[in-house]
């Protein structure tokens, strides 16, 4: 009676330690150079491919807003991909207006660095007026702040 689960668990687990070891061993990226403007400053990153454009950004002390910390939720990491980055993800569809799509705005949560990089961090007010005037802001899925 027990066999075919101790089976079908040791199948499953052959199968996943087969997909990591082919995703370490075929998915490189390598080192990817990611420059960023931001306001009046110009800066070059190198990172290892594979992470997010938000990750990378964050490990090298770069500032972008994000409240939900990468999930995908709160679309307060926006930033202009000038080059590379591919194309917008249905996940960003919702936070993004027409301009925006047009402007090539992505959400730096959602980018995966694969190759180099050239983008324009806004001003995080900027990221706010737009959410707000296209009514893309939702203030019961953000963080509430209380002043005492």
């Amino acid at each position: 009676m027990l066999t075919p689960v101790i089976l079908m668990n040791v199948i499953l687990v052959f199968i996943t330690v087969l997909l990591l070891v082919a995703e370490r061993l075929l998915v490189t990226y390598g080192a990817c150079t990611i420059q960023v403007k931001k306001e009046n400053a110009t800066r070059e990153i190198v990172v290892n491919g594979g992470g997010t454009l938000l990750s990378a950004l964050a490990d090298n002390k770069v500032e972008i807003s994000s409240a939900c910390g990468g999930r995908g939720t709160c679309g307060y990491c926006k930033c202009k991909v000038v080059e590379g980055g591919g194309e917008l993800l249905p996940t960003e569809e919702i936070f993004m207006s027409r301009q925006e799509k047009a402007e090539h705005m992505r959400l730096a949560c959602q980018v995966k660095v694969k190759g180099n990089l050239t983008i324009v961090i806004p001003n995080f007010l900027t990221v706010v007026k737009q959410m707000v005037a296209n009514r893309k802001f939702d203030a019961l899925k953000r963080w509430k702040v209380t002043i005492r």
